[in-house]
């Protein structure tokens, strides 16, 4: 029986996140899911504030300034702010986790350096550079050959390693003062004994943002493709283990809690889309009545509002368990998977009682579908977290008391 309580902090960061978002964010981020150029979409005095009430930095150790936070809390905040967009919730669950990495897979050295860098600068946010036109969530289950995986390369020279390549749909791509980028050091090697870790700022020499990807959902954060063109890193800014930024990427993933913060966040949408749908549904007469009022549509709302919870629930158990130390690898897997695959069919259901109504654009619904669609793929894909997971059930053998010899023998047609 697993027991936890939540904290009056993390609800006061909840309520702090769910009016931040209600009053800050949802107004800017119709007029940025309108603009037609990428590169313009994104809200920079939505930082600033957000900055001053703390939410971006919340997760820096409180010793360098930050607010300290763990990933269930985290999750929560993320869950709200998404309420008001995912895009603006997304650059700040990127700068997060990229604080986090910071914070435990750095030396003191580093973190002297990096992380007053960060509190510093009220509009300073990370960004992650993983993916590349021809890798992406297969990072998460690396193909163990020296031609698969990661092609960008990073090449020692003296003190220093050159970096070369490109890398593709970053979060916070043309917006991130820092970026932390995975390379390989040796093409000869598989990935898992080849990938490195390297922090650099935005003014390298040679690192440019060359195309704000012009995208479907997810319009109030610039997803960017990056070029490494002999990108010098010295010796000291190399992140974590040499050759060891796949297992740093698994931590990542589980025990720092990436794919629960993502679940977190889409869910986010899911709440919003459940909140409006329930005034629509209370305030839109049909046949003499409320809408709510006939029984599919009751029931209906009341299947999203299931959905909802249920996933929430998943998040904050896997959420709980990253912050006890001992991470549910399994569990930081799923709840990703399964808050993207409720919160799309609540939005699906959202958009099925709205009918024509949600399908136009000055109505909330198609944009926050657009949106809560991106999270199928984002964080890495559902089909490939879902594998990861699956290589992590275990097996019931002989002698486990669960064990049953009619299993064994139907299994052998018998």
């Amino acid at each position: 029986m697993v027991e936890f309580a939540l904290t009056k902090r993390q609800f006061a960061l909840r309520d702090k996140a769910r009016k931040f978002a209600i009053e800050e964010m949802i107004p800017v981020a119709e007029v940025g899911d309108r603009e037609p150029d990428p590169a313009k979409s994104f809200n920079w005095d939505v930082i600033r504030k957000a900055d001053k009430l703390g939410l971006r930095t919340l997760s820096v150790p409180k010793e360098y300034g930050g607010g300290g936070a763990d990933v269930l809390t985290l999750s929560m905040v993320g869950e709200n702010l998404a309420y008001g967009d995912l895009g603006i919730a997304v650059a700040f669950d990127q700068t997060w986790k990229i604080m986090t990495m910071i914070s435990h897979l750095t030396t003191a050295r580093q973190r002297k350096k990096w992380l007053p860098r960060v509190m510093d600068d009220p509009t300073c946010l990370l960004a992650a550079a993983a993916t590349e036109p021809l890798s992406g969530s297969d990072s998460i289950l690396p193909y163990n050959k020296p031609d698969g995986g990661v092609r960008m390369t990073a090449k020692k020279r003296g003190d220093k390693w050159i970096l070369n390549g490109e890398k593709r749909y970053i979060s916070n791509g043309g917006l991130a003062n820092v970026i932390y980028v995975m390379a390989r050091t040796d093409m000869r090697k598989p990935p898992l004994k080849s990938m490195t870790g390297f922090l650099l700022t935005a003014d390298t020499p040679g690192y440019s943002v060359t195309e704000i990807w012009d995208k479907l959902g997810q319009r109030n954060v610039a997803n960017g493709t990056m070029i490494f063109d002999n990108v010098e890193v010295p010796q000291a800014d190399v992140m974590g283990t040499p050759n060891g930024a796949l297992g740093e990427l698994g931590a990542l993933l589980t025990r720092f809690g990436s794919n629960i913060q993502a679940g977190a966040t889409v869910l986010g949408v899911a709440q919003r889309a459940f909140d409006v749908t329930l005034q629509y549904a209370k305030q839109r007469v049909q046949g003499g009545k409320p809408i709510f009022e006939h029984q599919i549509q009751a029931q209906r709302l009341a299947r999203m509002r299931m959905l909802i919870e249920s996933s929430r629930y998943y998040l904050w158990y896997s959420g709980w368990t990253a912050g006890q130390g001992e991470p549910d690898a399994v569990a930081a897997s799923l709840c990703k998977v399964n808050a993207a695959e409720n919160s799309v069919k609540v939005l699906m259901e959202a958009f099925e009682l709205w009918a024509a109504t949600g399908y136009m654009k000055k109505n909330p619904i198609e944009k926050l579908l657009r949106d809560g669609l991106s999270f199928v793929h984002s964080d890495g894909t559902n089909d490939v977290l879902l594998l990861k997971a699956s290589r992590l059930l275990g097996e019931i053998r002989r002698g486990d008391p669960r064990y049953s010899r009619r299993v064994e023998l139907a299994a052998k047609g018998r």
